[in-house]
């Protein structure tokens, strides 16, 4: 299912908004000849500097900043979700072994567990394709905060997943 917040807006309205000062500026030439090239050689050049006006870099800057932020915290769990599952210490062997071994079940029924594994491996593609989007430098303020707002949510989410998945492996028991 593809992202809402990967569909770019930016370059088509800029087009518009254009495409709209040349023809305002043809139908000023056309009515007021001389007097018009002297009205519009102003106008074009604030248009210009409004149109190529790129957004606060400072404020650009801080969004990213705090996408990256949500983004470690998704990679948090999927770090501790991977060490669970093949760490060799002591201490991670004996949970995965003794105390909650339905985490490591493909097959448990558990609801909890398989809500998690869905935000796992629904987490690690965002990942992925959020890496990709972060790339590209032509993402305006709106976009960045709709990003970050995803972001948000999805670290919510799979740190909620895995709580209640450890829980419920650990209600479940060796014995499941």
């Amino acid at each position: 299912m593809p992202d809402r917040m990967m569909v770019p807006l930016e370059p088509q309205r800029r087009w518009w908004i254009l495409l709209i000062i040349v023809i305002s500026i043809l139908l000023i030439l056309a009515i007021l000849r001389v007097q018009g090239l002297l009205l519009i050689l102003p106008i074009a050049v604030i248009a210009v500097l409004v149109v190529g006006k790129r957004p606060d870099t400072s404020e650009t800057r801080a969004l990213r900043s705090s996408i990256a932020l949500s983004s470690e915290d998704i990679q948090d769990v999927i770090v501790e979700f991977e060490k669970f599952s093949s760490s060799p210490e002591a201490e991670y062997m004996a949970d995965r072994t003794l105390t909650r071994p339905a985490l490591l079940d493909p097959d448990c029924p558990d609801p909890d567990i398989e809500a998690f594994r869905h935000e796992y491996a629904t987490a690690r593609r965002f990942l992925g394709r959020l890496e990709a989007r972060l790339t590209k430098n032509h993402l305006d303020i709106p976009q960045l905060e709709s990003l970050l707002k995803v972001t948000d949510q999805r670290a919510l989410e799979i740190r909620e997943a895995w709580i209640a998945a450890r829980q419920a492996a650990q209600r479940l028991g060796p014995d499941y």
